[in-house]
């Protein structure tokens, strides 16, 4: 059985996707070494079974001149051209993906040219069913709810795992705050400072860092708010936002996931203002170092923060975040989430899942998906 995992912003975009897909590739290499699996991404540093394919950048020329949403379809579907010979060449029986136009892209040129490779998407969007049914083999849900409404659109059983995204507890686990007082240096925080964190993309859009740092400036002068992710076009506009309403309390990074966990472990608690989220691994990284989460209400949170101590507030509502804030900064004796997080996030609980999703979508007879066509 020959596994190819995919990623094409892996290397070039700081986000929940490209994380997981990078994150599942290492546990694999290192939890189940005799397992066949390559991973191909959109850029950095090849190495060993990672593999860097040639394609258009989202953010480069030509794309740029495309706009954003064309030069985000050109960048997946150049990366599909680049990965479908080796796909059969190299005769890979799965194809795992987060991305639904690199999916499809294969899936049509596997419908014109031949391949008997298997489309397992997970749905890290989150998308619709309508959106990923016919376009792929497998789907691997992440939450109970996603997994619910995919079943009440028509899935067949069958085709769907619901199986989450994982953590490395090695990693990201309290163990990052004794480095708290050196990563407070580096980012020029103060010792005393009451840190609240959110890992987002630095938007309005979707990921909301607008809201938190209205809710953080209505604080006391104590507390910081520290945000981390990738930059956008919109990152500049927040920052003055942040200046005037935060003065110097406020710190924008974006660094690499692999440095991650030093900034849970310069953090007090940890903020998430999206109202939707697929699944928020960001919240798992945040309850495995052993922050206070607070999170939106939503039907996929609760099922993640389920038995944990994590916080659910309508995140919509103006004053809500900075009722909860005050509330738990002080707190001395908050409760942690991280014997929940391992026992149902940990790698070590969830690989032997994944391994038992890859052998049954493997022995599955080929082009799935035409045959679920041909029944519609």
């Amino acid at each position: 059985m020959r596994v190819a995992l995919v990623s094409t912003g892996l290397g070039r975009i700081l986000r929940g996707f490209e994380s997981f897909t990078e994150a599942l590739f290492k546990a694999l290499r290192c939890s189940a070494p005799d397992i066949d699996v390559t991973l191909f991404k959109g850029g950095g540093k090849r190495s060993d079974r990672c593999v860097v394919l040639p394609n258009f950048h989202r953010n480069d020329v030509p794309s740029r001149w495309l706009g954003y949403e064309k030069g985000n379809h050109l960048e997946k579907r150049s990366f599909a051209l680049a990965l479908y010979p080796i796909l059969r060449r190299g005769h890979y029986d799965i194809v795992h993906y987060n991305e639904l136009t690199m999916g499809s892209a294969l899936y049509h040129l596997r419908r014109l040219f031949g391949g008997k490779y298997k489309l397992l998407y997970c749905n890290g969007a989150p998308s619709p069913p309508i959106h990923y049914y016919r376009r792929c083999d497998f789907a691997q849900i992440l939450t109970k709810p996603m997994f619910d409404e995919a079943r009440c659109f028509g899935m067949i059983g069958d085709r769907l795992f619901l199986i989450p995204y994982g953590v490395d507890v090695k990693v990201f686990s309290t163990d990052a705050r004794l480095r708290r007082t050196e990563t407070r240096y580096k980012l020029g925080i103060p010792e005393n400072a009451k840190v609240v964190l959110t890992v987002a993309a630095l938007k309005r859009e979707h990921k909301r860092i607008d809201y938190i740092i209205k809710e953080v400036s209505a604080l006391d002068d104590s507390v910081w708010l520290l945000a981390a992710g990738q930059r956008t076009d919109e990152t500049p506009l927040l920052e003055k936002e942040a200046h005037y309403l935060l003065g110097r309390r406020w710190k924008f990074v974006s660094w690499p996931h692999k440095h991650m966990n030093l900034l849970y472990g310069a953090a007090d608690i940890f903020a998430l203002a999206s109202l939707i989220e697929a699944f928020g691994l960001v919240t798992i990284e945040a309850m495995a170092s052993g922050l206070p989460a607070v999170i939106h209400e939503s039907p996929a949170n609760l099922w993640i923060g389920n038995g944990t101590s994590a916080r659910f507030i309508d995140m919509g509502a103006n004053g809500e975040l900075r009722r909860v804030l005050k509330e738990l900064l002080y707190c001395k004796n908050s409760e942690s989430s991280t014997n929940e997080v391992i026992r149902r996030f940990s790698w070590q609980a969830l690989i032997p899942q994944y391994l038992d999703m890859y052998q049954q979508v493997a022995k599955t007879g080929p082009n799935v998906s035409e045959k679920v066509q041909s029944l519609l």
